[in-house]
């Protein structure tokens, strides 16, 4: 039985190989290769991707041809072993025919059916992409190079609101960080090209939208002022501002999140007002003003809104960058950062007929960019030298230093820390719990600007970095402290807070106003 089996079998298959043998093959020109983008007649905005067709069995190489759809003779020919092509030559707008062959023993084989494309280029965008969320004061906008452009537009408006847009900016380049701050909220953006010797601009990118979401602090009010402020400072209902050359401005902070500007004073023989110190007990402000006719200029803030000038003459550091104050066994003690005169030290023994007596200071006749105070203890942060410190009743003689990996610029005290704007070195903190043994205990380097000025309020760092804008770090830990957020502006020289909100006086913004 198993012998009639095997033979049916076999039967079986004798039949199947005779009827294949006799099947016929399909014509040599009826296999081709398949092409697959672009598609016939679609319409192609760019070859930001390849032309791509099916890979051939066998294929080792094959042959591309593109024609101008008016014209017989290729305009493109390349070869490639890969089933697509990037296109390098610039091709004008247009309609376009391609095709692809198999090159076998150098010949062209297989040919794919001839395909139709127009070509109608806009400028492509890569950043932010559609539906992005930005935690940023400032975005950054990013485009791919457009063949022969001669300068791009670039437009951004609320969403919901083309024609009303917040920036316009031009470029030649294919980015742009936009140099006006942006607010929490939904935007759009578009960028538009000019090409070649064109008038105008066109060949405008699709139309995306992204969100500016900050935290854990959110923009709420920018102050623009008449010159650059270099230092601010919250009192009370006031906020004070060295607004550079435009002296000393005045602002009314009843709402703490929108300032108002009041008023300026710009006393004859002022040149840059640079730092600004109040003491509430005795109503007395000093301003630095660097290379004034007065370099410390003396006010009476018992109407904070309305500071009066009063003549503190005994004070003479021609280059004052800054000035801090302490009351210790009852006296007003006052330093002031002379640029190559030290850390100047008086005792304001008179209040009432403003009158101050010199009690020395640090001075290793180097530069000298800041002073402070932690109670009887006096501070100066002299650039590549770093933290000196004496004792105010002997001022004359440093009793403890650190050196900073960056060159130490301005100061904060919280406690036995000393927390160091430190240049490009970023924030160095420093215990001196023994004054003659200072020691640094933690760092933080934000790769970003020069650190220019610092605050410390609480469990968190402001560090002001100049072009890399302000720093928040957390300094829960202050041997590892922590960046939270980074808040972009154009030049950011100094920082301070109340309570939940932040001031920073910036070059070219004027006052930053955050709120948490």
């Amino acid at each position: 039985m198993r012998y009639f089996k095997l033979i049916a079998i076999m039967s079986t298959f004798i039949v199947l190989f005779l009827s294949c043998g006799k099947r016929a093959l399909p014509a040599e020109e009826s296999i081709k290769v398949q092409l697959v983008w672009p598609e016939n007649d679609e319409v192609v905005n760019s070859f930001s991707k390849n032309l791509d067709w099916e890979s051939f069995p066998g294929a080792g190489e094959y042959i591309v041809k593109i024609w101008l759809e008016s014209v017989t003779t290729p305009i493109l020919v390349e070869q490639t072993n890969s089933s697509y092509l990037e296109i390098e030559a610039e091709l004008g707008d247009g309609t376009y025919r391609w095709a692809v062959a198999v090159i076998e023993n150098g010949e062209y084989k297989y040919w794919s059916d001839t395909l139709t494309f127009h070509l109608s280029q806009i400028v492509l965008t890569v950043t932010p992409d559609d539906g992005a969320i930005i935690n940023d004061t400032r975005v950054y906008f990013d485009w791919l190079i457009f063949p022969r452009a001669n300068g791009y537009e670039i437009k951004v408006w609320p969403e919901g609101y083309p024609d009303s847009p917040v920036y316009i900016g031009h470029e030649f380049t294919s980015s742009t960080k936009a140099i006006v701050p942006f607010f929490e909220g939904d935007y759009c953006w578009t960028v538009g090209v000019r090409y070649e010797d064109e008038d105008s601009f066109g060949r405008w990118s699709d139309t995306l939208c992204f969100s500016v979401d900050q935290y854990p602090f959110e923009l709420v009010d920018t102050l623009h002022t008449h010159g650059y402020p270099r230092e601010i400072l919250p009192f009370e209902n006031v906020l004070y501002v060295c607004d550079g050359s435009a002296g000393l401005l005045i602002c009314d902070r009843t709402d703490p999140l929108h300032p108002v500007a009041v008023m300026w004073d710009e006393p004859v023989g002022q040149d840059v007002s640079r730092a600004v110190w109040v003491d509430s007990i005795t109503n007395i402000m000093l301003v630095a003003d660097y290379m004034g006719v007065t370099p410390v200029l003396g006010y009476n803030i018992s109407n904070p809104l309305e500071p009066q000038r009063s003549d503190w003459s005994s004070i003479w550091p021609r280059k004052s960058l800054d000035v801090d104050g302490v009351w210790f066994r009852d006296t007003l003690f006052v330093a002031v950062a002379d640029y190559d005169g030290g850390g100047n030290l008086w005792d304001f023994h008179d209040t009432l007929y403003q009158d101050a007596t010199p009690r020395g200071g640090i001075d290793e006749n180097d530069y000298t960019y800041s002073v402070a105070f932690a109670e009887s203890l006096l501070f100066a942060a002299c650039g590549q030298k770093g933290i000196l410190i004496s004792h105010v009743l002997d001022a004359d003689s440093v009793i403890g230093r650190a050196d900073t990996p960056g060159e130490a610029i301005r100061m904060a005290i919280s406690g036995n820390l000393c927390f160091v704007a430190d240049d490009i070195a970023g924030l160095t903190i420093i215990d001196f719990s023994n004054p003659t043994e200072p020691i640094i205990i933690g760092r933080a380097d934000p790769q970003v600007g020069s650190a220019q000025d610092i605050y410390v309020l609480g469990e968190f760092c402001y560090v002001a970095c100049g072009s890399g804008g302000t720093v928040i770090y957390d300094i829960s830990n202050p041997a590892n402290p922590i960046p939270i957020q980074e808040i972009d502006g154009m030049y950011s020289y100094s920082v301070a807070a109340d309570g939940e909100i932040i001031y920073i006086a910036d070059r070219d913004w004027g006052i930053i106003t955050l709120s948490r």
